[in-house]
């Protein structure tokens, strides 16, 4: 099962004793036995993923596929319980620069920055 997924394809390189050459999408290269089969041409919806997502949800459900964590939600946003940024809507600003060897949870930011903010014009 080589390029499957929409608007992909494989091209067919070399016959050799081995097997038959093809070129996957990727750039890599690949043998494979002369008995495979295989279906001519370019899968259909190559314009797949220019569609916009339009709801929240169908974003959701991708990123759940691929395994990344969404939506990403700012450390300033939450509350000082689970982030070392979050203080609600009132508190004060936290200095984003931890130390080295802070612990981990505490961690966070701009880890052992030798400056913050913008350079100072000389």
């Amino acid at each position: 099962k080589i390029a499957r997924s929409s608007g992909s394809y494989a091209t067919i390189i070399s016959h050799t004793p081995e097997g038959t050459m093809i070129s996957l999408p990727s750039g890599k290269t690949r043998y494979v036995n002369d008995l495979c089969l295989a279906t001519i041409g370019v899968v259909a919806a190559s314009g797949r993923t220019e569609k916009p997502f339009v709801k929240a949800g169908k974003r959701f459900h991708l990123m759940r596929a691929k395994g990344h964590k969404y939506p990403r939600v700012r450390g300033r946003a939450m509350i000082a319980a689970l982030h070392p940024f979050g203080s609600g809507r009132r508190g004060a600003r936290k200095p984003t620069t931890v130390s080295r060897n802070a612990p981990p949870g505490r961690k966070v930011g701009l880890i052992a920055a030798k400056r913050a903010g913008r350079k100072k014009r000389k």
